[in-house]
């Protein structure tokens, strides 16, 4: 792309701050009265950080608890100021941070449209323009003149979405969730954040769920410790981060073990439409109870009963499987194909029961797990997920080492020397 396709630039970016032990010393310090040597030694919540993203594109940010990725968000919404470099930004920025943080309780719903948009940049005009197609979008119209401090958390959060998203930015930050609200909303929400993505909005996007960021992004960022770890291709900067998680998450001690649970998974009500009912995970010829132990040529059976609740235009779901490790390093997938409307029985609490079974894995010995997902026809939006739903060992007495048992085999080959 051209230089002028740049919407986003951080030049030696960072953020940080200095901790005093009173508000006093803190006072002291501005007023130019507190000692050198009593001056704290700043935190570093972000090291400066160069990056450019481009129109169009979807950046991954990843990373653990403390590891800058707030303070990253919030520089590029504008509402923190580097302490080093400088953020410069093009065009209109929306943020989907705290949704809701900026209203007015006391105020209704109506009163605080006319408030968020115009932090948006809106004119009074732009936003009377909008008002209608922002209520619709919110399905909020019988509640919209009443003060916000009456909303269910559900109904706060459609509101401060409709709002958020009014307009098509030309860069959109969103901290953890996709898609906000639950059932049809959560999934219009989503097919919103696409279609900004789609007329070339920059878009950051945080989240733990690998899974997202995945489907979602096209460069990731990986910080830790207000440091940049990785940045680049999606695919490979979540393969490092996951080995990084993989072993934190491994066992100090040779005997600690973990103890593996199998069996129905919870109930999950998705939607108020679709429902997890149970998992199972058996051998391929054997009937429930569930197994938890397989040999490594053995394939395996999972058998999921979704639930439709109740009469829907809503298409049918696809399920997807997903083969992990114990600390969650995904190894494989499989998506079912797509079903049609005739597929799945008409009328409320009808049932439609899904079971895979794979073909044999190579899978060395250790400890595995199973989750189900539950996606939207076109295999984007994540519905729901139960990760893991079951888990079990694979018993394997060879010598072998990694996760996959590699086939093959060895022929001496003779060097005749003269």
């Amino acid at each position: 792309m051209s230089s002028s396709s740049v919407l986003v630039q951080l030049e030696a970016a960072g953020k940080a701050y200095r901790r005093y032990a009173t508000p006093g010393a803190r006072l002291r310090d501005l007023l130019g009265l507190l000692p050198e040597a009593h001056r704290p030694v700043a935190f570093e919540a972000l090291a400066p950080l160069s990056l450019e993203l481009q129109a169009g594109e979807a950046l991954g940010v990843v990373g653990l608890n403390g590891a800058g990725k707030s303070t990253l968000l919030q520089l590029l919404a504008g509402t923190l100021t580097p302490s080093t470099g400088r953020v410069h930004r093009v065009g209109r920025v929306s943020a989907l941070l705290e949704l809701g943080s900026g209203f007015n309780p006391d105020f209704t719903g109506r009163e605080n449209i006319f408030l968020n948009a115009a932090t948006l940049g809106l004119s009074q005009e732009e936003i009377a323009q909008r008002l209608d197609s922002i209520i619709e979008f919110s399905e909020l119209g019988p509640f919209i003149d009443q003060p916000v401090k009456t909303y269910s958390s559900g109904m706060f959060v459609r509101l401060a979405f409709s709002v958020a998203t009014c307009v098509v930015p030309d860069l959109l930050i969103i901290d953890e969730a996709l898609s906000v609200g639950d059932g049809a909303f959560a999934r219009k929400s989503f097919d919103r954040v696409m279609e900004i993505k789609r007329a070339g909005a920059a878009i950051v996007f945080c989240s733990h769920t690998l899974f997202h960021v995945e489907v979602f992004c096209d460069r990731a960022l990986w910080l830790h410790k207000g440091r940049v770890e990785a940045i680049g291709p999606t695919k490979v900067v979540l393969g490092a981060y996951q080995a990084f998680l993989d072993d934190l998450s491994r066992p100090s001690s040779a005997d600690e073990k973990p103890n593996p649970e199998v069996g129905l998974a919870p109930a999950k009500i998705v939607s108020a439409v679709f429902q997890i009912n149970g998992v199972v995970l058996a051998h391929p010829e054997s009937e429930p109870p569930a197994s938890s132990h397989f040999r490594s040529d053995e394939p395996l059976r999972l058998a999921a009963e979704v639930v439709v609740q109740r009469l829907t235009q809503t298409p049918p779901p696809r399920a997807a499987v997903v083969l992990s490790t114990e600390a969650g390093r995904i190894l494989s997938s499989h998506l079912m194909p797509a079903l049609s409307p005739g597929d799945v029985e008409s009328g409320p609490n009808a049932t439609l029961r899904l079971q895979f079974q794979s073909d044999p894995v190579p899978l060395n010995h250790g400890l595995y797990r199973l989750g189900i997902y539950l996606l939207c026809e076109r295999g984007e939006h994540v519905i729901e997920w139960v990760d893991p739903v079951a888990s079990f060992r694979v018993l394997h007495d060879g010598p072998e080492q990694g996760y996959l048992r590699m086939f093959g085999s060895w022929a001496p080959k003779r060097t005749d020397q003269s």
